[in-house]
């Protein structure tokens, strides 16, 4: 049964690729972004902005379904539980909810944990999902792929180790969960098939681009200092240092069949996921 979906950050990451799939399916799509585009078949674009709860009600006219992104903001439950509390009186049934890997280890004052909870018996039924990694960071990150492209990757991730997952498997877990039932009142952990350090991933993009590519270990000082630096806001500086720190103390390291359970299809390797990204790194 075709089902009327709101994304957000409908040209992000995770988002767009959502909208490709619900489109493609034959789903009607509300594609939200703080500055939306012309109407394209079966996706229509709409204003939404975190900030500004008066373009909630509009972005979720007819809606069945939301897709959302965990605000980086200094009180990110606060703006979920706006969001879900106009989303319940518009006749929304599920919401979808990407959150992050740290977010069951990490310390209680992680912004995860308060969106979680609310969502966990929030007025609208929610599925959580907490991805991994993203292996797109090393092709789509610009710092990253400025790294790569130079031969150095800089990140505070010490000698931690993760399971890296494509943005395409997140995607398809998403629309699952978006337009099925079963997985309401569920947390998932994606994952890939491997737990690699970012000396192994380094390594790996390497061999894929045919050119050396080494990792440097960054002291987390470093890095909070260079994003403050470039402009970053101390609530968004912390909550990246707090996303490696949980790296840096394995918190990321585990392996699941989430994806597999969820969609149906293996995880794509970080291997394969490297071979076909090579390109952009040469």
């Amino acid at each position: 049964m075709p089902t009327t979906v709101l994304v957000l950050g409908a040209t992000g990451r995770t988002g767009r690729r959502v909208v490709s799939l619900l489109a493609e399916r034959g789903h009607t799509v509300r594609a939200a972004s703080q500055l939306p585009g012309r109407p394209e078949g079966a996706v229509t674009p709409v204003r939404f902005d975190w900030g500004d709860p008066a373009t909630y009600p509009p972005a979720l006219d007819g809606v069945d379904a939301i897709y959302q992104w965990l605000p980086i903001s200094p009180d990110p439950a606060a703006e979920v539980a706006a969001l879900l509390d106009e989303a319940k009186a518009a006749g929304v049934r599920r919401v979808v909810h990407l959150s992050t890997t740290t977010a069951r280890l990490a310390r209680e004052d992680f912004p995860a944990h308060g969106a979680e909870r609310f969502l966990e018996t929030g007025p609208v039924p929610a599925t959580i999902l907490r991805p991994n990694v993203f292996a797109e960071n090393f092709s789509e990150h610009p710092a990253i792929l400025h790294g790569i492209r130079t031969g150095v990757v800089a990140v505070p991730a010490g000698d931690g180790r993760v399971a890296p997952i494509s943005v395409e498997d997140i995607a398809a877990a998403a629309a699952a969960a978006l337009t099925q039932d079963g997985h309401q009142h569920k947390t998932y952990s994606l994952t890939g098939p491997d737990s690699l350090s970012f000396s192994d991933m380094t390594a790996i993009v390497g061999d894929a681009a045919g050119k050396p590519v080494r990792y440097r270990a960054m002291d987390p000082a470093e890095f909070r200092e260079a994003l403050l630096g470039g402009g970053t806001p101390g609530h968004v500086a912390d909550f990246y240092a707090a996303m490696y720190e949980g790296i840096r103390n394995d918190w990321a390291a585990d392996v699941t069949d989430d994806v597999r359970r969820i969609t149906g299809r293996p995880p794509v390797s970080f291997a394969d996921y490297a071979r076909a990204a090579a390109a952009r790194w040469r």
